[in-house]
């Protein structure tokens, strides 16, 4: 179905000014491939870069946009306004939707997500362009530039690829940050191209920086990407304005982006919140300026809560939050006390530095996000969530202070715990142990409504496994030699292959989806489901016969096993009993031949 856009003009200059942010944009005809000398070329750098950039968001940036209906950024069009053209009238008669594009209203996040592939991207075109200019030097030739070479790069090719490898690159360029030697030398390097602006009442500089190599110094320093070109040109025209707020070593801490009077953007290392105290600087520098925080509002501190601004640092003992509140990837070490809060829909706190969840809100109606911490337990997590709990890519030993009951899904993946002990009773979703330490499955909740996934452990018994699961049941890739414990009925698949199986004995009765059995030590199917309601895998084993066998399967018998050889397949599982079997696998290595009347 199309995006049916009101105001397509107003969007289309939108995406342009992420390229040119708010400067020169040049005549487009200018831009063509072949050029008559690398002198030109190097003169109108920034242009040539800034045209292949314009390429990419006009096609893979405004695409993925538009597949943002979500995004407030996008408002549904009341069709009884008196003001809208005639095409609408046969869009809304064919039953859809018609929506007006407002720029103020992108939320942070993807502002962000824009701003920081943006930057990545000229970065990626501008080494681009220094090749070219490099070769037609080399060769004497007419340089030659691809103005599609960012949107038909397969690294690139989507708006979901270009923002993880900016991501990488953010990260590469924070590391090489931190490995750097921050003797005197360097340091004295930190006041060439600034201008000193304001002395803080904390004793913090802020310094304009006005010069290229101000703007390298300031991103090699601080892990992100106000240098390396994608500012120069903005700077030298004096529609961008980046500052700096410094120790007084020269050390920066914090870097603001205006434009127009606009705070655009504030960053700390590696793109992160600044700490408090460099926030607070920086609020001060905003005021004292006059300036008008737009953006990154959550970086100076100031959290909006159901459309209205609190202060991150001074919060109110309680209150009821009717939305959700998101903490996320602030650089957080511990949680401000928000012990007597009701969030009524979701909280994240996912990727900071938390050790402890001492704080967090006790009542939380939707999904409560913990993970990609440093956290050791679950102390200080509330009662009861009505959502999916999320604590995976921690460093939990144990899940002591979980939730006795969620709502949703409940994953506690890529942590180092030896137990469930603690574990929630009942859990309404999906529940996820993966790539941890378990030897079993006690403590393990006795109600799980989705999918159970217990693979890639240690596990010598299911012992202590839900009775019932009404999805999928995964215990692949542990060390398992029986399957006593399992739960009697799953609704969906049950996988536990690549394990040291050398009996299906414990194994459920019934099977919703698919058996996967291979990758085991058995010789024999005795234990089996008694019906499986898709395929039924039982293939790289030692099998020297098909007894056992569920007797109703509703996809492919799947075994490459020489069992009773001279035999053929469906005679043989005819003789079994097997019946309903929807198609063998052709593989099955007894007789080639086909015998579809045997």
């Amino acid at each position: 179905m199309a995006f049916n856009l009101l105001n397509d003009k107003d969007f289309n200059n939108y995406l342009t000014d992420i390229t040119y942010q708010g400067g020169h944009v040049p005549n487009q005809q200018s831009l063509h491939g072949e050029f008559e000398s690398v002198d030109y070329v190097e003169q109108h750098r920034d242009e040539i870069v800034k045209g292949i950039l314009n390429q990419y968001i006009k096609l893979r940036v405004r695409e993925y946009l538009l597949n943002q209906t979500n995004e407030p950024a996008f408002v549904k069009v009341d069709k009884t306004r008196a003001d809208l053209p005639g095409w609408t009238a046969r869009v809304f008669d064919a039953g859809e939707d018609v929506y007006e594009f407002h720029g103020a209203k992108m939320s942070d996040k993807l502002r962000d997500d824009i701003t920081m592939v943006r930057d990545f991207l000229y970065d990626a075109a501008g080494q681009y362009v220094d090749k070219i200019i490099n070769r037609a030097r080399e060769t004497d030739k007419k340089p030659t530039i691809n103005y599609a070479f960012l949107k038909t790069t397969n690294e690139y090719d989507t708006f979901d690829k270009a923002l993880e490898a900016a991501k990488k690159w953010h990260e590469n360029m924070a590391e090489e940050m931190a490995k750097r030697n921050k003797n005197k030398e360097f340091l004295a390097k930190s006041l060439v191209g600034t201008k000193h602006v304001m002395t803080l009442s904390n004793g913090m500089l802020v310094y304009e920086l006005t010069t290229p190599g101000a703007l390298d110094f300031e991103s090699d320093n601080m892990g992100h990407c106000v240098g390396r070109g994608a500012y120069d040109n903005g700077v030298a025209e004096g529609s961008i304005k980046i500052y700096s707020i410094r120790d007084a070593r020269g050390e920066p801490h914090a870097t603001l982006e205006v434009r127009d009077n606009k705070v655009i953007q504030l960053k700390g290392k590696a793109n992160k919140m600044p700490k408090k105290q460099y926030a607070l600087a920086a609020r001060e520098f905003v005021e004292k300026q006059h300036l008008n925080i737009t953006h990154d509002k959550i970086h100076f501190g100031f959290i909006c809560i159901d459309g209205e601004d609190y202060d991150l640092f001074d919060l109110p003992k309680k209150l009821v939050v009717d939305g959700d509140l998101n903490l996320s990837n602030l650089g957080l070490s511990e949680l401000p006390d928000l012990s007597e809060w009701e969030i009524r829909d979701d909280f994240y706190c996912s990727d900071n530095q938390l050790t402890s969840l001492a704080g967090a809100p006790q009542k939380v109606g939707g999904d409560f996000e913990c993970s990609g911490n440093q956290l050791t337990s679950l102390n200080g997590a509330p009662e009861k969530v009505g959502g999916y709990f999320d604590c995976s890519r921690n460093q939990l030993t144990s899940l002591n202070g979980a939730p006795e009951k969620v709502g949703g899904d409940f994953d506690c993946s890529y942590n180092q715990l030896t137990s469930l002990n603690g574990a929630p009773k009942e859990v309404a979703g999906s529940f996820e142990c993966l790539h941890n330490q378990l030897t079993s499955l006690n403590g393990a909740p006795e109600k799980v409504g989705g999918n159970f996934y217990c693979s890639n452990n240690q596990l010598t018994s299911l012992n202590g496994a839900p009775e019932k699961v009404g999805g999928d049941f995964y215990c692949s890739d542990n060390q398992l030699t029986s399957l006593n414990g399992a739960p009697k009925e799953v609704g969906g698949d049950f996988f536990c292959s690549d394990n040291q199986l050398t009996t299906l004995n414990g194994a459920p009765e019934k099977v919703g989806g698919n058996f996967n059995c291979s990758y085991n030590q058995l010789t024999s199917l005795n234990g089996a489901p008694k019906e499986v309601g898709g395929y039924f895998d039982c293939s790289q084993n030692q099998l020297t016969s098909l007894n056992g066998a569920p007797k109703e399967i509703g996809g492919k018998f799947i075994c490459d096993s020489h069992v009773k050889k001279g035999m053929w397949l469906k005679k043989l599982l005819f003789q079994l009993g097997i019946k309903n079997v929807a198609k063998l696998h052709p593989g099955f290595p007894i007789q080639k031949e086909s015998h579809e009347n045997d």
